[in-house]
């Protein structure tokens, strides 16, 4: 048997101890596999998309040397492309819907036939030269020439695709680079994959808010935190006013289009630790964990705002765009008053009750039995 090769270390004296080289090699690579493994929980945890894929795009950035940094995955469960994901980093993307992947293409056959990584140069040297593939190479290029192609693969099957700009040195991924993004690429895949699944659980798939039984979990969780913590917790329900009257006058898939549209709308404005949900039929629900009920009567004031500027394309009549309003309750979380989930809503629900009643298209607070300082 050969004897292990020695680190070149030149002893200063008698004593000293030589290493041998594999020993360095073997510590580098329990160090990777340890990293991996704790990136690995991280990720298989995470069941938010947008915080997950941004988790993504955060660790390939650190271990690559690179500025730019994006992933293709698919928009709906039932989409037949990949959409590059609107947080992609360094990338010049101000319409992502403009970049898209269809999943039959040659070039995504070709990605679920390579092992690991390639590039694009590599790629347009092995598919076919026809206009479906040109188009793709030239929305791909537009982002960068020296891209880093990285496959995420669940069964043998593409579910996404990392790329990755030029590296800020100069020169070419390194081969435990492209190893270490490759197996980055794996773990990816499953946690998308979860997350996906988490989402057909927990999304109305109309309104892509949340659904009732999340909200109201999430409800008694921040209730019980802000009780400890002593932190305000605040809440907001919303409704379409004469919404049964919209959907009679021009049409249940009409009065979808409206209920996407709010939603969308308020979604927008809400901060990234609100939890709106779709509480119930054309009525809202926005969860938010450390706001006080000054804060929540201005967010509430803009999302009415901008739902009353909202267009609504008329099919009957395209040169005049139909309109909705909204009616808001608000309410402040106060431990010693709402001592059940039940008690808060009821609360803020008869503050949209008394808007309604007032007139709609308005916001009304919740009254509490006595002083607190709000």
């Amino acid at each position: 048997m050969a004897e292990p090769k020695e680190a070149e270390l030149k002893p200063t004296d008698e004593n000293e101890i030589t290493v041998p080289l594999e020993y360095f090699q073997y510590e580098s690579r329990i160090f990777a596999l340890q990293e991996l493994l704790t990136i690995s929980k991280a990720l298989t945890s995470n069941l938010d998309s947008r915080s997950l894929i941004e988790t993504i795009l955060s660790i390939s950035l650190t271990h690559s040397q690179t500025f730019k940094v994006g992933i293709y995955l698919s928009p709906q469960l039932d989409s037949n492309f990949f959409q590059l994901y609107d947080t992609s980093i360094g990338f010049d993307v101000n319409h992502p819907e403009q970049f898209r992947l269809a999943k039959e293409s040659d070039f995504i056959r070709y990605l679920e036939n390579i092992e690991k990584t390639t590039t694009l140069t590599e790629a347009k040297k092995a598919i076919p030269n026809t206009p479906e593939n040109n188009a793709i190479f030239e929305k791909l290029s537009s982002l960068s020439d020296e891209l880093l192609l990285v496959p995420l693969k669940k069964s043998g099957d593409i579910n996404g695709l990392l790329i990755l700009g030029p590296k800020s040195s100069g020169g070419q991924y390194t081969a435990s680079e492209c190893a270490f993004l490759a197996n980055l690429a794996s773990i990816a895949s499953i946690a998308v994959e979860n997350a996906k699944l988490y989402e057909m659980a927990t999304v109305d798939m109309k309104t892509k808010l949340r659904m009732h039984h999340y909200f109201m979990a999430r409800l008694r969780e921040e209730m019980r935190d802000a009780s400890k913590s002593d932190k305000p917790l605040s809440m907001l329900m919303l409704d379409i006013d004469h919404f049964k009257k919209f959907n009679d006058t021009y049409g249940h898939q009409l009065g979808d289009v409206v209920l996407q549209q709010v939603a969308a709308v308020l979604m927008r404005n809400c901060r990234s630790t609100d939890v709106p949900a779709r509480y119930g039929g054309e009525e809202f629900a926005v969860l938010m964990p450390g706001a006080r009920l000054t804060d929540t009567v201005k967010q509430a004031e803009r999302t009415r705002k901008a739902i009353e500027n909202m267009e609504i394309e008329n099919p009957q009549d395209p040169n005049h765009p139909l309109h909705v309003t909204v009616s808001i309750g608000i309410a402040q979380f106060y431990p010693d008053l709402d001592t059940t989930p039940e008690h808060f809503i009821e609360r803020c629900d008869q503050a949209l009750y008394k808007a309604k009643q007032a007139g709609r298209n308005r916001i009304e607070a919740a009254t509490v039995q006595h002083s607190h300082n709000i």
